[in-house]
């Protein structure tokens, strides 16, 4: 793979500094008011059901633990989880140190501030799943298996009866919305123009084929059939922004052209979701650096057919 390609063409003059800054990231997915219908709680790790305590006719609470996962399995990947977390709050502990000396950068301490609550956060979610809960009140309809019964993920455990109200069913993506514990707040935006409506995070029903996580909310003044938006805010965090025009697409990857000591040259990194004219940077840059904008795509270009000899 291409990893540098230096240029031995003059650089504009049209540069940036790469600047860090708080960002507060939001989720959103498609979302719709159902009425009080039977909600199906499914496992979401691979392990034994073991505590299975749920009878048909028992009414639960929301949130009611009715059973719990253990097994090699999910002891595994706790085990996994929990070193993660471990190695994490190390690394950060030392950068800490390390900026306390000037031996570090800010960047550099949040960048292990952020995979340090990445890894809290996923070993908090696998907690979590560890754990069969009711997203709703209601009454047990049925049960699916038993006590010692070996699961995977999604399988159906029991059937829940929500004692009243309708709730918010939501279709979220990616590893920050795996991570989301119950009583998260968000709010739903009916498509229709109304009022948005303030709704908490009650559990997690199922995963789609699709890798979307299917979401149950509850709310206050809900009208069934309604069809909107999902908005989930998350913690903010800090991140590298760098003007959209800077990017260059080739072969599936994402470029940026660095103006340093080593003259000017291509880096490989890998962008978030642009927002308006700037676009955050997940990893490839530090604050400070210098990209280059104005004809990055030309400059990028030029590099790669300085790398090739015309056939004989």
């Amino acid at each position: 793979m291409l990893t540098a390609l230096a240029l031995t063409a003059q650089a504009p003059t049209g540069w940036v500094t790469v600047q860090a800054t708080q960002q507060a990231p939001v989720l959103s997915g498609f979302a719709s008011v159902e009425p009080g219908t039977a909600i199906t709680i499914t496992a979401l790790q691979a392990g034994v059901l073991t505590n299975f305590s749920a009878v048909p006719g028992e009414h639960v609470q929301s949130g009611q633990t009715i059973g719990l996962l253990s097994g090699p399995q999910i002891a595994a990947a706790l085990a996994t989880a929990q070193g993660a977390s471990r190695a994490a709050n190390a690394a950060l502990t030392a950068e800490q140190g390390k900026f306390a000396d000037h031996l570090s950068t800010q960047a550099a301490v949040a960048q292990a501030e952020a995979v340090a609550e990445a890894a809290r956060a996923n070993l908090a979610a696998l907690r979590a799943a560890s754990s069969l809960q009711s997203p709703v009140a209601g009454q047990v309809q049925s049960l699916a298996v038993g006590p010692g019964a070996t699961l995977q993920p999604g399988q159906a455990v029991a059937v829940v009866q929500p004692a009243s109200g309708a709730w918010v069913k939501a279709v979220l993506y990616g590893p920050q919305a795996a991570q989301l514990t119950p009583g998260t707040a968000a709010r739903f935006m009916p498509a229709n123009g109304e009022s948005a409506e303030s709704v908490t995070l009650r559990g997690v029903l199922n995963t789609q084929a699709d890798g979307g996580l299917v979401l149950a909310f509850s709310g206050a003044s809900l009208q069934p059939g309604e069809a909107g938006t999902l908005i989930l805010p998350l913690p903010p965090r800090q991140v590298l922004l760098v003007p959209s025009e800077a990017l260059v697409l080739d072969d599936g990857q994402w470029w940026v052209m660095l103006h340093d000591a080593k003259g000017d040259h291509a880096v490989q990194v890998v962008p978030g979701e642009a927002e308006a004219a700037q676009t955050p940077i997940l990893s490839g840059l530090t604050a400070r650096d210098q990209v280059i904008v104005q004809d990055a795509a030309l400059l990028y270009h030029r590099g790669i057919a300085a790398q090739y000899q015309p056939p004989d």
